[in-house]
């Protein structure tokens, strides 16, 4: 009776043990915690954006009103304010860009590793657009003269514009993604 006994108990630990497993299968609460640092991160860094590019609006109109040196000097230093909001964007897009592609790599089911991939690639992509950005302000300190500074302007806005198309596309491969799998995700 004692063989049976401990026959049958060994066989409800092996259950229990399997049951276990199974329920730890996927690393999802790990995920989780860094999609939620990674939008952390992008809500910072979404702020940081809209404040560089609302100062750079204003940036673009003063920049064709430069008369004199201290036009110039008083423009250069917005610009550098400018660039100190996008810098930090660029960091926060770049962050979230890391976690989401750490979560990607973590023992998940695939739609939801294909997700977190396709966000992580968005956003990368939005800090490398964000980059771009800078050099329009950074245009400015640069140059020697107008002919300069509208050249390397012009160059920046053309890479941000690529890079931003980009970054959408991967965001509407991401949004795909969802919309097609909602119950793989967790609700907020």
């Amino acid at each position: 009776m004692s063989k049976a006994r401990v026959l049958g108990l060994s066989c409800l630990l092996a259950l229990a043990l399997g049951f276990a497993a199974a329920c730890n299968m996927y690393e999802t609460d790990k995920a989780n915690k860094l999609v939620d640092a990674a939008n952390a991160s992008i809500k910072d860094a979404n702020d940081k954006a809209q404040s560089g590019t609302t100062k750079l609006q204003a940036f673009e109109s003063e920049v064709s009103q430069i008369e004199d040196e201290q036009g110039l000097e008083k423009t250069r230093t917005e610009a550098k304010a400018i660039i100190a909001d996008l810098e930090k964007a660029r960091d926060g897009y770049a962050d979230a860009g890391k976690k989401f592609t750490e979560a990607s790599k973590l023992k998940l089911q695939d739609k939801f590793k294909e997700y977190l991939d396709a966000k992580g690639k968005e956003m990368t992509k939005r800090g490398e657009m964000t980059d771009a950005l800078i050099g329009e302000p950074k245009a400015l300190i640069d140059s020697n003269n107008h002919e300069d500074y509208q050249k390397k302007s012009a160059d920046a806005t053309t890479k941000y514009q690529s890079l931003k198309k980009e970054a959408d596309d991967l965001e509407a491969k991401a949004m795909k993604i969802y919309e097609e799998n909602k119950s793989l995700f967790k609700q907020s």
